[in-house]
């Protein structure tokens, strides 16, 4: 080895050793950075180059000095899957929990009114009014209870309204993040492939880019393939959402045909599958407006059917305190939620039909086969509520679930990426003890040289 080769030699290693002294820093400096990824330096043994003096016995071009090879961001393409599989199911359950349960106070509110409170009256009116048929005091009771009744079920489906709609606003908002998410990741592809052409580090552009791959995934679920050339396609059900430097755009639509809010592709005539985008925001959002709210609503417009068809074949039958009879006590063309309502017969509480016709003013059979029948009203309210509960209660595990899954996920690819502070501390010894070593090979180069010289 020559003494010109010596010094180059601890030239090398001084910068080595500061190239990593800097990498170190920058990692401590990031500690705190939301999705930074550790950078590490790759460092390999290079040759001497022929040349110079060469002392006895060591072959030009041996021993070699240290060399950069790369500067690294430490990733797992795996773990990144994980976690992303992972925010998308926590997305989409804590989503629906979220939903059902604003869905649901607002139904079966804790105070025990709305609509069970509503048709437990109402039964229990025509209870009172079967004890004392010709109480008129009992009879505006019951007609008041009625009335009641039809504003909790107009109530109720008024509500049903007003979460479709305020959900259907929260989905039309979440779309149009995903579509600027994919046009975000389109555009860092485009930086990325430029770096990737001249061989520039792009890892800044790489870790924002996975941060917005990894907030996607709690939109939609999202599959991200690695390209050759820099680029990751991503695909959203079974659609490119991102390709190179271009991205696709998804837009909500109500087909006439469903009258359901579904999502598109741009210009597409199909929509995407609800159950490719089961997992995330949108997914959850969508179940709540093409599932949990039409099932919610169809038990509500059965229990109404129910209610009058059953009251109304009863009633009919009887006669009222003025000596009416044949009269409904509901309207019979009302058989859903918008429609439901009294009879226009029922002008006073004396044109209640309590007893059957002609039997007399103290009769009380037909009163008492309204509140015969009343259990099967009851029991399809409590379906339709405890429906609910129990979506909401799935929900509320699974979230938890979820969040469980993904926490563990994503610690699991903290332990690779994320920033340690006590090894980096260590790094900054280690690379400062190679810089004195390095520097020391310089000076005995430099002393070599002078005795040389001195000969």
């Amino acid at each position: 080895m020559s003494l010109s080769n010596l010094y180059l030699t601890g030239r090398r290693g001084l910068l080595a050793a500061q190239a990593g002294t800097n990498v170190a820093g920058q990692n401590l400096a990031n500690v705190e950075t939301p999705g930074y990824s550790r950078r590490t330096l790759r460092l390999s043994t290079d040759p001497i180059p022929r040349g110079g003096i060469v002392f006895h016995g060591v072959a030009p071009g041996a021993g070699g000095g240290v060399g950069v090879t790369s500067l690294d961001r430490l990733r797992s393409a795996i773990m990144d899957d994980a976690v992303r599989d992972a925010r998308a199911g926590e997305g989409g359950a804590d989503e629906s929990a979220r939903l059902l349960a604003s869905f649901e106070a607002r139904l079966a509110p804790d105070s025990g009114g709305g609509l069970l409170g509503a048709l437990d009256s109402f039964y229990a009116s025509w209870s009172d009014v079967a004890a004392a048929p010709t109480d008129s005091g009992r009879r505006d009771v019951l007609l008041a209870s009625a009335r009641a009744m039809v504003q909790a079920v107009q109530t109720a489906s008024g509500r049903m309204d007003a979460v479709a709609a305020s959900t259907q606003g929260e989905l039309q908002t979440a779309v149009g993040e995903v579509n600027d998410l994919l046009s975000e990741i389109a555009s860092l592809n485009a930086q990325a492939r430029a770096a990737h052409a001249t061989g520039a580090e792009a890892h800044d552009v790489l870790d924002q880019r996975d941060q917005l791959l990894d907030q996607l995934s709690s939109f939609v679920p999202a599959q991200v393939r690695p390209q050759d050339d820099g680029t990751v396609t991503v695909t959203v059900a079974g659609m490119i959402g991102v390709q190179g430097e271009t991205s696709e755009a998804f837009e909500l639509r109500l087909p006439p045909e469903t009258d359901q809010p579904q999502v598109f592709a741009a210009g597409a005539r199909h929509p995407l599958r609800l159950d490719a985008l089961a997992g995330g925001r949108v997914g959850a959002q969508l179940g709540l407006l093409n599932d949990a709210i039409p099932a919610a609503r169809e038990s509500l417009d059965a229990l109404v059917a129910e209610v009058v068809g059953s009251v109304n074949a009863a009633h009919v039958q009887g006669e009222g305190l003025d000596g009416q009879t044949g009269r409904t006590f509901f309207d019979p063309t009302g058989t859903n939620a918008d429609s439901f309502a009294l009879s226009a017969d029922l002008t006073s509480g004396d044109a209640i039909a309590a007893g059957t016709a002609g039997a007399g003013p103290g009769d009380a059979a037909v009163a008492n086969a309204i509140v015969d029948g009343s259990a099967s009203a009851t029991a399809t309210l409590t379906d339709l509520l405890t429906d609910i509960g129990t979506r909401t209660q799935n929900a509320s595990a699974a979230a938890e679930a979820n969040a469980a899954v993904a926490a563990h996920t994503e610690a699991l690819r903290d332990g690779i990426s994320s920033v340690s502070t006590d090894e980096e501390m260590t790094n900054l010894i280690r690379y400062q003890q190679a810089y004195a070593a390095s520097a020391r090979v310089i000076e005995t180069a430099n002393t070599l040289f002078d005795s040389l010289l001195s000969i």
